[in-house]
């Protein structure tokens, strides 16, 4: 009984060296205030990129003592800094807000081919929709759903595209395998995905996050869907221009 009571407060005392560690360079508050000034700003990515310039990406040791007000630099929280540390300061500060100017989408559909939604400009509405990766359960569903719903989108004045980091050849494959009626995209830069604020990570792995932007033909942004529920998210944006939110 003493070795089990031994070998569990070992364990309880390893964990809790590890979340200290973590806190040590992570803003408890808000991830993305690396100065802890209350605000994030472009400050929070300079300092980022300077503390990497000078001192290299690496893996973030125990602070000492008297740092305890320095800068937070491990935005992801994954014990290192480095670019997506940069990353994801820069996407939140590129959030799109309701009534602003989208921002331009330049990206290869699943064939190669460059799409630029500028063309749509004055003519159609654009339903742009990010997701985390192909052939998973979730972003499947959410694949289907669309594409039974292309022509009733393309009804109500709008085109339907896809965004994921995944490459042209995964999405290639996705397209073939599901026979897809709409061109997905592929932003494997990140380029746009952080653009649009979208962008995130898990263990160090970069996606997009599951999130739908409705851009008016005069290129602003007319609805945003933050909080997607996938088995039924095709219906709220058929929805949301049938109720004329696109104009």
């Amino acid at each position: 009984m003493r070795n089990r009571k031994t070998a569990i407060r070992r364990t309880f005392e390893r964990l809790e060296r590890r979340d200290l560690l973590a806190a040590d360079w992570q803003n408890p508050v808000n991830q993305y205030d690396v100065d802890m000034s209350g605000t994030v700003d472009p400050y929070d990515v300079l300092m980022v990129i300077n503390d990497i310039n000078s001192n290299g990406m690496r893996t973030l040791g125990a602070r000492p003592t008297e740092g305890t007000t320095k800068p937070k630099f491990d935005v992801n929280g994954d014990g290192d800094v480095g670019p997506m540390d940069v990353l994801l300061v820069i996407n939140t500060l590129n959030q799109v807000q309701l009534g602003s100017i989208a921002p331009n989408v330049i990206l290869p559909n699943q064939d190669g081919g460059m799409v630029d939604l500028s063309q749509f400009l004055g003519k159609r509405a654009v339903v742009l929709y990010f997701y985390p990766k192909n052939d998973t359960p979730g972003c499947t569903v959410e694949a289907l759903d669309f594409s039974a719903r292309k022509n009733q989108i393309s009804e109500l004045g709008a085109e339907v595209f896809g965004v994921s980091l995944d490459s042209v050849d995964s999405h290639q494959n996705f397209a073939d395998k599901h026979v897809l009626s709409f061109d997905i995209l592929s932003d494997s830069t990140k380029q746009v995905t952080t653009a649009f604020g979208a962008l995130t990570e898990r263990d160090g792995t970069p996606f997009a996050k599951r999130r739908t932007f409705i851009i008016g033909a005069d290129g602003v942004v007319k609805k945003i869907f933050t909080d997607v529920n996938v088995q039924i998210h095709g219906e709220e944006v058929v929805a949301a221009l049938q109720a004329g939110v696109a104009r």
